[in-house]
């Protein structure tokens, strides 16, 4: 599963908006690992963000629907169109793992 951060622009560089306060002053997503800290700093050194930044850019779009669910409840007899027009519209978020 993966969350939407309304009104957030995709980073360009570490460190982010998500950056925690206080102690906590590294990417949560370095998770402690060695190589990601060391790559992280580098990072916020070069104004870069590593490859493995979790983050990805979310174009603009309309009105975002499950068109998997909404084709499992038509007949592809019923309106050949709809159907087509259905399968054929742009996936602006991918579905992941296991999401049908």
């Amino acid at each position: 599963m993966g969350i939407y951060i309304k009104g957030m622009e995709m980073p360009t560089s570490c460190p982010c908006e998500l950056i925690g306060y206080g102690y906590d002053l590294e990417c949560s997503f370095v998770g402690g690992v060695p190589a990601r800290v060391k790559e992280y700093y580098e990072c916020c050194e070069r104004g870069t963000r590593p490859a493995w930044c979790p983050l990805v850019p979310v174009p603009e779009h309309g009105r975002l629907i499950d068109a998997d669910a909404l084709m499992s409840g038509v007949d592809d007899g019923d309106d050949v169109m709809f159907v087509w027009a259905i399968a054929d519209a742009p996936t602006i978020i991918p579905a992941e793992e296991g999401d049908g």
